[in-house]
């Protein structure tokens, strides 16, 4: 018996989304969405795992199976569910606080252990959910919420960061690019092994 063909909207939750207006998460949204039925994975085999920010929404948004977990532990969760049911697609979703700061040492251990998952990495360069301080990859001199004088910290490179655990797969596209980025999330989701795929996105 063959499986049902699937489109974009089917992978699409009745949960409203509840970004902001102009929000680069729409675009990483709607490519993810637009690429899964070409992937050929039933939903029931797809799960999305997030931890804190505005990105890790992104579940409730997927009409798949989903964990909205803890603050930089989403690679943790991700780990425990890929070595149990290796049968499962499973991605991160994240952001760059979420990963990068308080998930720094998660974030780097599971590109170490190159499991086949799919790390998504969305980076505004700000905390944008909790209203504008600085985060690890702000730019040098960002004025913020938190940095009123400017930012004084050297900004996080989340692909040097991959690299230097020998990550197999290390992508990078933005929300405005959909073909590219699209493309990007298709090549990810094919590769066996740790993929990460950093997104910058308009905040």
């Amino acid at each position: 018996m063959s499986l049902p063909v699937l489109k974009a909207a089917d992978f699409a939750s009745t949960q409203e989304v509840r970004w902001c207006p102009g929000c680069g998460d729409y675009s990483i949204l709607a490519q993810m969405k637009k690429v899964l039925p070409e992937i050929g994975v039933p939903r029931e085999k797809i799960v999305f795992i997030s931890g804190i920010g505005c990105s890790s929404r992104f579940p409730y948004y997927m009409n798949t199976y989903g964990m909205h977990s803890i603050h930089g532990r989403a690679p943790t969760f991700a780990t425990g569910l890929k070595s149990t049911r290796p049968d499962l697609m499973v991605w991160v979703i994240t952001g760059d606080g979420d990963a990068l700061s308080i998930g720094g040492n998660h974030f780097i251990h599971v590109l170490r252990r190159n499991l086949d998952i799919n790390i998504v990495l969305f980076n505004n360069r700000i905390y944008g959910l909790t209203k504008g301080q600085y985060s690890p990859t702000s730019v040098q001199g960002q004025v913020t919420k938190s940095t009123p004088m400017g930012a004084i910290d050297h900004p996080l490179n989340p692909l040097s960061i991959a690299l230097g655990a020998e990550a197999t797969f290390v992508a990078r596209s933005i929300d405005a690019h959909v073909t590219h980025l699209g493309e990007t999330l298709k090549r990810a989701a094919e590769h066996k092994g740790t993929s990460l795929v950093e997104v910058y996105q308009n905040c």
